[in-house]
């Protein structure tokens, strides 16, 4: 089993090379928090957005209305896929041939915070906008998301003791209403979806320095977003069964930062506690000019919440181009390459592992096409328990 599987997982690109309809997305749509926002904030809001004042933008020598001292990861995606950075949409003056930014700070996927666009919000925008783009662009773009923190640590804050069925019923909200925005990207044309599941919120500096005990991260923001992240990846696997030609890559975005949390050093940093830019005793508030670290690099988290360039670095290249126990059932530099029908090449990969059986073994039956699926459906529903290590 595990042979026919590493056979499958090297033929696969191989295999797309024998497609006449495979195409390279030159195309990048971004949905989702502060993590990926560009500088949506900054043209919504009607107070000081830090994130368009120094030291934010501090390595790169300029801050650009991201939250971080550099590039985010939206920024690396585009330059591995050989595209410009990729624009906030409420830039009126930009130039959006290669795709658009909705994403915008303190994002959330229900309510209505203020001076934001909720995930409905940002969709309707798109759907404003997709006009800008051929039906042809916007079928073979990447459609980029990372939305839900704020969500789960809003409720965590005014929920401190939620049952069980609390907690999954309203993470069957958020998940509910995030199917719905994906069916309506997905009926103007959108096929090739890239999700970022949600980090493990307790550990994040802001939250873990609220709660008074910043050697611990805390419990249950990181259980809620556990719960979504299984919900999540439930979510894509049936609506790839359900949506011709829906295809998804879904990175484990929840262990990458766990593993860097806890074995920093391993990964290049030199703390995964602290953030470089803050007040309080692990930097986890009010980040300024006069509070800002010397070197951003050595850290995983630049504010209290928001990643480093450096992380933001990593975070890029795993979603780009890790290994199946990172990211599946596509890395990005693969979504981006798979035809639009993908069961052409489901077909083309039956007939090489058919090739590939034993003569005379139970091995067939276990290794047709739909078993295939399933298993692989398995793998990846049960790979956000794991906290994987991977270095780049």
């Amino acid at each position: 089993m595990a042979i026919l599987k590493s056979h499958f997982f090297l033929l696969f690109p191989l295999l797309l090379l024998h497609f006449h309809t495979v195409s390279f997305a030159q195309t990048l749509f971004v949905f989702g928090d502060g993590l990926y926002d560009a500088g949506n904030k900054q043209f919504l809001s009607q107070n000081r957005v830090d994130a368009s004042f120094p030291p934010y933008g501090v390595t790169v020598g300029q801050a650009t209305g991201r939250w971080s001292d550099g590039s985010i990861v939206p920024d690396y995606l585009a330059k591995f896929m050989g595209i410009p950075k990729i624009s906030p949409i409420l830039l009126t003056t930009a130039e959006f041939s290669h795709g658009a930014n909705f994403a915008i700070a303190d994002a959330t996927v229900l309510g209505s915070p203020p001076e934001t666009m909720t995930l409905s919000q940002q969709v309707k925008k798109f759907s404003e906008n997709k006009n800008k783009w051929t039906n042809q662009t916007r079928s073979e773009a990447i459609y980029l998301i990372y939305i839900g923190s704020d969500d789960y640590l809003n409720y965590a804050k005014n929920n401190p003791s939620p049952s069980d069925n609390q907690k999954q019923a309203f993470v069957d909200q958020v998940i509910t209403t995030i199917k719905a925005e994906i069916k309506v990207v997905y009926g103007s044309g959108g096929r090739k979806f890239a999700f970022q599941n949600l980090a493990p919120l307790g550990c994040l500096p802001a939250v873990k320095q609220a709660s008074g005990n910043v050697q611990e991260c805390v419990k249950l923001p990181s259980e809620m977003a556990s719960l979504h992240n299984k919900k999540l990846l439930q979510l894509l696997v049936e609506l790839s069964r359900e949506l011709n030609g829906f295809q998804y890559s879904f990175y484990d975005f929840f262990s990458s930062i766990q593993n860097r949390v806890i074995k920093s050093k391993t990964y290049t940093f030199e703390t995964g506690n602290a953030a470089c830019c803050g007040t309080g005793s692990i930097n986890g508030s009010d980040c300024s000019a006069k509070n800002v670290c010397a070197k951003p690099e050595e850290y995983i988290f630049f504010d209290g919440k928001h990643l480093t360039q450096e992380a933001n670095l990593q975070v890029g290249h795993l979603m780009w181009g890790a290994d199946p126990e990172v990211i599946g059932p596509n890395n990005i530099r693969e979504l981006m390459v798979l035809p639009l029908d993908i069961t052409v090449i489901l077909a083309g990969i039956q007939e090489a592992m058919a090739a590939m059986r034993p003569r005379q073994s139970n091995i067939e039956s276990l290794y047709d096409i739909k078993k295939m699926e399933s298993e692989m459906d398995n793998h990846w529903l049960y790979q956000v328990d794991k906290a994987i290590s991977f270095m780049i």
